[in-house]
């Protein structure tokens, strides 16, 4: 005779452990292949066609981008693409579309180092049926980290943009696509939400200005030193290593900006301090990057120049305004036409 544990265990009760664990399974299959089939995220990986777009969040803050990329990078309307974080995000994808005749769209991602860039990057090429014609880079101080790293405190979604479907389901299955995502983006898809902005710019000027940046205080603070700075003096620069490998698969006749943005000029760096050999070394780093491919342009505005001594054309140290974003967009779209035009 069993043990009366065992016998239980054998009859009603493992009766039940089967068919919950059964159940369990089936429900998680099934939401599975539903959020599959939804898409929330516009990823073009379901098997049920719909043109590109995402629904505009209710409020712009810097994890929207973080998603919605996902739907603007697969967007066939677009054949350059701006890639970098809130350094590079004044640059106005409309201007350069316009100056140049291609369009553009911004896949910035705020507060994002090389790591999520390097994945948007990825994405970006994975979606082309041609040959993008250009593509800018903003090279801020995280590429001349001497690894590929990663923000520390803003999560980004690396499963969205990844090869594996089994990643991309992994990170599907959570409360907050089923409760917040999807009610979002069926909300769009029936016309009950507006889009989001499909070229992806996004003024940050507004927001500054409400959080008190264009105040007297805050401008008298342009004239100390820039309190965010970053060094490397190992003489490994890894993020650009890794930027040199994409760099070198991308077709030729892709043109490629590598931006080093401005800061204004008290954020340079003392001369002989550590923060400016880092950004010598780097420099050159960038530099040879661009020197080792065709068809690619280093756009170095962080040097000292008139317009970075210049108070009114910037927020903070590192971020700048439209005025300067303009003068930065004037240089990249005349080289492009340049490229661009017949027997070039």
């Amino acid at each position: 005779m069993a043990p009366s544990g065992v016998a239980g265990w054998s009859g009603p009760w493992r009766r039940f452990a089967v068919t919950f664990m059964a159940t369990s399974a089936a429900g998680l299959v099934g939401v599975a292949a539903l959020l599959f089939l939804i898409d929330p995220f516009d990823s073009g990986r379901s098997p049920v066609a719909r043109p590109p777009g995402v629904p505009a969040p209710d409020v712009e803050t810097s994890a929207t981008s973080r998603l919605e990329n996902a739907s603007r990078g697969r967007d066939h309307a677009f054949q350059a693409a701006i890639i970098g974080n809130s350094r590079i995000q004044a640059l106005e994808p409309e201007n350069l579309s316009d100056a140049t005749g291609i369009p553009f769209v911004s896949l910035v991602i705020q507060a994002s180092r090389s790591r999520e860039q390097l994945a948007v990057l990825d994405w970006f090429i994975r979606h082309r049926e041609a040959p993008p014609k250009a593509i800018i880079i903003g090279l801020d101080m995280p590429w001349c980290d001497d690894r590929v790293s990663m923000s520390p405190t803003d999560p980004f979604p690396f499963w969205l943009y990844d090869r594996s479907r089994v990643a991309y389901l992994e990170g599907l299955l959570r409360y907050s696509v089923l409760a917040e995502y999807v009610p979002r983006y069926l909300g769009y898809l029936f016309g009950l939400r507006d889009r989001a902005r499909p070229d992806g710019y996004w003024d940050y000027e507004p927001v500054y200005k409400k959080l008190g940046y264009d105040s007297p205080e805050r401008r008298q603070k342009l004239q100390g030193p820039d309190a965010e700075v970053e060094v490397n003096l190992t003489g490994r620069f890894g993020a650009a290593e890794a930027l040199a490998e994409r760099l070198a698969n991308l077709p030729p006749e892709t043109t490629v900006f590598l931006v080093r943005p401005p800061v204004y000029v008290t954020g340079l760096g003392a001369a002989g301090s550590d923060q400016a050999k880092t950004d010598a070394a780097c420099r050159a780093v960038h530099a040879a990057l661009a020197a080792g491919r065709a068809n690619t342009y280093l756009i170095d505005w962080r040097v000292d120049r008139p317009e970075t001594r210049s108070p009114d054309g910037f927020i903070d140290h590192t971020h700048y305004r439209k005025s300067v974003a303009r003068m930065i967009e004037a240089e990249i779209a005349a080289i492009l036409k340049k490229v661009q035009a017949p027997g070039s």
